[in-house]
């Protein structure tokens, strides 16, 4: 037997070997996915919401189907669109050029890579993208609240259920056209579009083109993302995304910087789509430097000027309203609304005599006379004692019975 036949025969047997082990695993990691859904499914059951489980099952597998195929028809298309503008002749660097033999490798096998490829990329997406199903059913199953924010005017059942929604879709998207733009790029690579000899390098028209109307695309979703973004702000950053409404510095220096932002963003995608027409990225370049540059000055610089130097030093008078807001939206939620809250005047006054008080020792000594917000400082210094103890932000008051007496201390671990 000739050494290559031995060769061949062993490679023939480890892809056997290979193609067996990938089928074992992928059914046992079916299988423990399988039991997982059956042992669900018997216990919503038993609960009597198997209804429930089912709608989540299926809200499941339509999302995995719909982006999968979104997915995996974004990413062929892109392929074909490359592959169909490759030039017709490539300049071969030298016989040792890997490129030369990655690429003499997707043409013997084409139709496994235009298939599989994209069909992988989409299945990644939507094994990704199924575990968000709370989000789209409760898009779907949306209902206002009957009471409108006092910035924007909107139901607050459009932030509670459908700009989350909307956000999804937009982080999708973004993420679809990036992969599109990898694989243009990858592919023109490949096959000549774009070769890297030279100081500055060679990009065909086609390739130029085709990426440049995948960064437009990009920067048009970026412009959606501010208009987005506008409405976040209610979900006050400063506060931890808490959605306690928005803050002085927020509608009077954010907002109007989200909405520049959109128009530049705009401008700066026409002038990417105007690169397909033209042989110079020069435009482009323009337009991505001033929406850095305009990113940095009106997105953070100006407010962060703003909060520091007008804000903070009257912020009584700077976050009134914005409190004001905040203390509405508070009693609408708990339903203290003033036409539910009735108010009694407490007089203050006191039947007892000035020596029924001083023998009320027991009540005395338990008031509470320490706040351990104003003792911070002086508990530190006090009880430091070497400069390489410190103490939490926050310090606690408990009770102790000390000589018989009991009475309120301060206390943290050192």
């Amino acid at each position: 037997m000739p050494p290559s036949a031995g060769v061949s025969a062993l490679s023939r047997r480890t892809r056997v070997l290979l193609v067996i082990g990938g089928v074992g695993l992928v059914g046992l990691l079916a299988g423990s996915r399988l039991l997982d859904y059956y042992v669900n499914w018997l216990w919503f059951g038993e609960v009597g919401y198997r209804g429930v489980f089912n709608t989540i099952v299926l809200t499941r597998v339509l999302q995995f189907l719909l982006v999968t195929l979104a997915f995996a028809a974004m990413a062929g298309v892109t392929l074909a669109v490359a592959f169909r503008s490759r030039p017709v002749f490539v300049q071969v660097s030298g016989p040792e050029d890997p490129v030369a033999r990655y690429r003499t490798l997707i043409i013997q096998r084409l139709r496994l890579f235009a298939l599989g490829v994209p069909l992988l990329i989409g299945v990644i997406a939507g094994s990704a993208a199924q575990g968000d199903w709370q989000t789209v059913q409760m898009f779907i199953n949306s209902s206002p609240f009957g009471i409108t924010d006092p910035v924007f005017n909107i139901d607050i059942g459009f932030y509670a259920f459908e700009l989350p929604f909307y956000r999804w879709v937009l982080d999708l998207m973004f993420a679809a056209v990036a992969l599109c733009f990898v694989l243009s790029l990858v592919t023109h690579y490949i096959f000549g579009g774009i070769r890297l000899t030279g100081r500055s390098g060679q990009v065909s028209v086609a390739a130029r083109a085709q990426l440049a109307v995948l960064a437009g695309i990009f920067v048009l979703l970026k412009a959606v993302a501010y208009g987005l973004d506008r409405y976040y702000l209610l979900f006050s950053p400063s506060n931890g995304g808490v959605f306690s409404g928005a803050s002085y510095t927020d509608l009077y220096a954010v907002l109007p910087a989200k909405l520049i932002l959109l128009f530049i963003s705009l401008i700066c995608a026409a002038a990417f789509f105007a690169a397909v027409f033209r042989q110079s990225l020069q435009l482009p370049s323009i337009a991505i430097a001033l929406l850095v540059l305009s990113s940095v000055l009106v997105g953070a610089a100006w407010p962060a000027v703003l909060e520091q130097f007008v804000v903070r030093p009257n912020a009584n008078d700077r976050e009134r309203i914005p409190i004001l807001h905040n203390i509405e939206a508070t009693q609408q939620a708990y339903g203290l609304t003033p036409d539910r809250v009735s108010y009694q005047d407490y007089s203050g006054r006191s039947d007892a005599s000035a020596s029924q008080v001083r023998s009320e020792t027991v009540t005395l000594s338990n008031l509470r006379l320490l706040d351990p917000n104003r003792l911070a400082k002086t508990f530190t210094q006090l009880e430091q004692r070497k400069n390489f103890y410190g103490f939490p932000d926050r310090l606690d008051i408990d009770r102790y019975n000390v000589n018989g007496k009991l009475q309120d201390y301060v206390v943290a671990a050192r």
